[in-house]
């Protein structure tokens, strides 16, 4: 074996077999720090965000003495407060429901001039909020007509010509960046905006799904996760996000939008409303799923109007007409709502007192009434409690008496 020789020439290559040796030699011999070198470089990491723990938990020791004074809100719809400084917020609903549309009426009023008469579905700015800049990230429109469109009239509906630049106006669109590199764009943007401009953000990402490589996924669903909750405590931010439904479902879709149902602080649905033969009608309402800076508000209603152009708020009497025609039939769609508003505080509640207040409000019977409360337990329909949880209706018997509560999903 030690008289075999190479059949290979190493010298059509400018090397000897020797020089191969050595090289090999020397490279046994050089140190290997790289482990070391990168276990040092972790544990500097580490050090640097226990600094940054121990900086927060002194700032947490100074404002726990102190009087706590909660932030004004930034925007109100008809006097109810809902978006809040520094806060995450979610438009939720199918496809075509208008959610677009609901959040540009909410940026064209953080753009709106004060001589503005537009009616805005109610929504308004508190008079001790400061001015923003409304940023508007679209992934879904096209470029040559639908999004140019839908920012011509957020600037119409705000008293703006189409031909103006108003200063805190900013929009980009991530139609054209592969969604894998997406969210390093978008950071990169939100990096450069805050450098460009003083004034707090407003920002909407339309859809919020599209700006991560894949929203099933538990680490791309979290980077933007985290660069929403980082902005919002390092920065005067805050975040709209839209989310799809999944199909035939009211929950949002994904991973993703578990947990951004998770971190947001006020969460609306949109969905047209259907009729007493459960057909879709023109009336949309949006649905408070979560408040958490306040009581749940009331759902308002809107539809789309071609003379405006855009969404209007629902005249009382259209509302009233179709919650009435519906009301004999009690449609479990109908007693969810009433179900949430009795359940919503975790508290179990006896058959009897359950169906008497469901005959009361819907004028049905109780042969009526449970039926609906077994399709909405053997549909698995979702409902919501006063923290915005998604849940499941719940029967138990306790002592021969049956009992109803809502079970979180986990």
């Amino acid at each position: 074996m030690a008289n075999l020789k190479p059949e290979f020439n190493f010298d059509t290559v400018g090397i000897t077999l020797d020089e191969i040796k050595q090289e090999a030699t020397q490279a046994k011999s050089k140190p290997k720090p790289r482990q070391d070198q990168q276990k040092e470089s972790e544990e500097d990491i580490i050090k640097k965000h226990l600094g940054t723990v121990l900086a927060t938990q002194a700032k947490l020791k100074e404002l726990k003495a102190q009087d706590i004074k909660f932030s004004d809100p930034v925007l109100q719809q008809n006097g109810n407060a809902v978006i809040f400084p520094h806060t995450i917020n979610v438009i939720q609903g199918p496809a075509g429901s208008h959610k677009s549309r609901l959040a540009e009426a909410f940026i064209s009023t953080i753009l709106k001039l004060p001589n503005c008469e537009h009616e805005l579905l109610g929504i308004t700015v508190h008079p001790n909020a400061p001015r923003y800049t409304g940023v508007y990230a679209d992934t879904e429109r096209n470029l040559t007509e639908q999004f140019p469109y839908a920012l011509q009239s957020i600037q119409l509906k705000a008293g703006y010509a189409k031909t103006d630049h108003p200063d805190n106006f900013e929009y980009i669109s991530l139609l054209q960046v592969p969604r894998k590199h997406r969210f390093e764009t978008l950071d990169m943007y939100l990096k450069q905006l805050q450098q460009r401009t003083p004034n707090p953000l407003f920002i909407v990402l339309d859809v919020s799904t599209d700006c991560i490589e894949d929203f099933n996924k538990v680490d791309k669903s979290m980077e933007l996760i985290d660069l929403m909750n980082i902005a919002i405590n390092e920065h005067n931010v805050i975040f709209l996000c839209l989310i799809h439904e999944n199909p035939r479902s009211d929950k949002a879709r994904g991973h993703f939008g578990t947990e951004l149902m998770n971190k947001a602080s006020t969460v609306m649905q949109v969905g047209f409303e259907k009729d007493a033969n459960q057909n879709d009608t023109d009336l949309i309402r949006v649905k408070y799923l979560k408040c958490r800076s306040t009581a749940r508000h009331t759902p308002f209603y809107m539809k789309y109007s071609d003379v405006a152009k855009g969404l209007v708020l629902a005249d009382d009497s259209e509302v009233s007409g179709l919650v009435n025609s519906r009301k004999h039939k009690a449609p479990a769609e109908d007693m969810i709502e009433h179900i949430e508003m009795y359940l919503g505080d975790g508290e179990q509640m006896k058959r009897r007192d359950l169906m008497d207040k469901l005959c009361k409000e819907f004028g049905a019977k109780d042969r009526t009434i449970d039926t609906r409360l077994k399709e909405i337990i053997d549909l698995d329909m979702n409902l919501y409690d006063r923290a915005g949880r998604l849940c499941k209706l719940h029967k138990d018997q306790e002592n021969k008496e049956m009992l109803y509560s809502l079970k979180q999903v986990i």
